[in-house]
This record gives C-alpha cells, sequence and structure tokens, in this order.
C-alpha cells in the first residue's frame, strides 16, 4: 500500500508498527496533521477493510480541506465505501 500511495506523487508515506496499532503507513500531508491507516484488515464482502487515524497537532489546515484531499487520496487508490466516524479523544 505505501508503494501505491507514494507513486501518486505528493503526499511521502512511510511504514510503522505499533503496539496499540500494529502495521500502519502514515503521512505528514500537512504541517501539524498526521495521516495513519491502520492494517487491521478485516474482511467485509470479499475484500479488506481498513481503518484511518487523522491527528490534528496544532494544525492550521482546516478540517475541511485536509478531508477533502484524502479522500481525494484514497479515491485514487480504488478505496471505496469511506465513512467518517464521530470524533473522539
Amino acid at each position: 500500500m505505501r508503494d501505491c500511495l507514494n507513486s501518486l506523487g505528493g503526499w511521502q508515506w512511510w511504514l510503522g508498527d505499533s503496539y496499540w496499532y500494529g502495521d500502519y503507513v502514515a503521512c505528514k500531508p500537512f504541517e501539524g496533521v498526521r495521516i495513519r491507516i491502520v492494517d487491521f484488515p478485516k474482511l467485509v464482502n470479499g475484500e479488506y477493510q481498513y481503518d484511518a487515524d487523522v491527528r490534528l497537532h496544532e494544525s492550521k489546515a482546516p478540517m475541511t480541506v485536509i478531508d477533502a484531499e484524502f479522500r481525494k487520496v484514497l479515491a485514487r487508490i480504488g478505496a471505496h465505501d469511506v465513512e467518517e466516524i464521530e470524533p473522539f479523544d
């Protein structure tokens, strides 16, 4: 997935591993913003489902802009049925 995302140009993605999240790909698309796509693969209708986590750390970018740009990236890699969840701390 990292190679596919990086082939799009623009954002630079890297691999990570976390005790809490397991394997993930992440990027910092805007100053003060980190996006992580988490590999908790669940099979849904014969396809894998992934979760994404967007963290803002004193970002000046509005969440509406971040969300719109992230959705464009997801569409370019063939993601579908993208759903937003309620924010939490």
